[in-house]
């Protein structure tokens, strides 16, 4: 019968899920609670938005980083910020986290910050079922995954001058408005918000871009 399979399927998913660490090192460096430059090997998946893991060369011993005890950190091209009181919603759930790690998209007028929530174990068996869902989806031609696999991924903009990161909203209705609002002292970007459908929160960080005067509005 189906169900079993299924079911089989979803427990090994999961527990191959939960064993697997985020280990994939690379170079990079952080900057520790005394503003001191640490360098080596970095690791860090997204997923947990809170801590990386670090060591200095492989082979030593891998130490956890905890946001509450470094402001930053660069791994490759990537720059990650610790920022603060931020909320995060899923499906059931609102989460506040009083500091996070967000890799610093646009650093312009406004910044751009993209960030990961941290997975619990009911958010762990959530993705282990998208993919168990999404092959039996391929089998038996339905279409449960799209529930399944939203992705655990926020942005923030702030200005300088502004107190509270805001987390920009992915409903196409809410975020037209909000952007709109938002970016109001650039008329031709509000414009575009409201005619171009390419500007929506698929491309946040073009946007945010154009805004800050990097990038053409548009090519027509």
């Amino acid at each position: 019968m189906k169900t079993p399979t299924y079911l089989v399927l979803l427990l090994i998913i999961f527990s191959s899920y939960s064993a697997r660490a985020a280990d994939k090192y690379t170079a990079g460096y952080y900057i520790d609670s005394t503003q001191h430059k640490v360098e080596g090997l970095i690791a860090f998946d997204g997923t947990d938005c809170e801590n990386f893991l670090f060591k200095k060369q492989l082979g030593d011993k891998t130490l956890r980083i905890n946001v509450a005890k470094c402001p930053q950190f660069h791994m490759g091209d990537h720059e990650y910020v610790a920022i603060g009181q931020i909320d995060f919603v899923t499906i059931i759930r609102k989460r506040h986290i009083n500091k996070a790690f967000a890799e610093l998209l646009e650093s312009g007028n406004v910044k751009l910050y993209m960030i990961g929530l941290a997975l619990s174990r009911m958010d762990a068996v959530h993705k282990a079922a998208a993919v168990a869902t999404e092959l039996s989806d391929n089998a038996a031609g339905g279409n449960m995954s799209g529930y399944f696999t939203k992705k655990r991924i926020y942005y923030y903009v702030k200005r300088d001058s502004e107190t509270q990161y805001t987390l920009v909203e992915h409903r196409k209705s809410k975020f037209k408005r909000q952007m709109g609002a938002y970016l109001k002292d650039k008329p031709e970007v509000v414009a575009q918000l409201n005619k171009n459908k390419d500007y929506n929160f698929n491309n946040i960080e073009l946007i945010v871009h154009a805004y800050n005067g990097n990038l053409p509005l548009t090519t027509k």
